[in-house]
């Protein structure tokens, strides 16, 4: 495994973990980098695709088409995997229609458990391409 390109994206612009760990990162055994704005997030991928893109927050534009286009451009985007976690309670989370660019979408809480087999399935999606 490449680890240079095996890592998780977290878009997290409302996030505010800035001196502590991110909650993603709890129990995961991957390269995380979290990202607080939509540039940093870019500016990283370009830097080297990862394998698992979460793009998390209520707002839809924090996750919008063009956001989502904009990671898809790359030449391996094909082996990225793309999903946006919102909370249950948000009226965003029926706009994943509107993205067809996500892989899909996740409402919090999210079990460590299924965050594991997201990030398994990305990375085994990855390696396979």
């Amino acid at each position: 495994m490449n680890l240079t390109r095996s890592y998780i994206l977290v878009l997290d612009p409302e996030g505010l973990h800035r001196n502590d760990a991110h909650p993603l990162e709890t129990g995961l055994q991957y390269p995380i980098f979290v990202a607080r704005s939509t540039e940093q997030a870019v500016s990283r991928v370009n830097q080297g695709i990862p394998s698992l893109v979460i793009l998390v927050g209520n707002n839809f534009q924090d996750w919008s088409q063009p956001l989502v286009s904009q990671l898809r451009q790359h030449d391996q985007a094909p082996d990225m995997t793309i999903v946006a976690l919102t909370d249950s309670a948000s009226p965003q989370w029926d706009y994943s229609e509107d993205t067809p660019g996500l892989d899909g979408l996740l409402v919090k809480p999210l079990s460590i458990d299924i965050l594991r087999s997201l990030v398994e399935s990305a990375f085994a999606r990855h390696i396979c391409q």
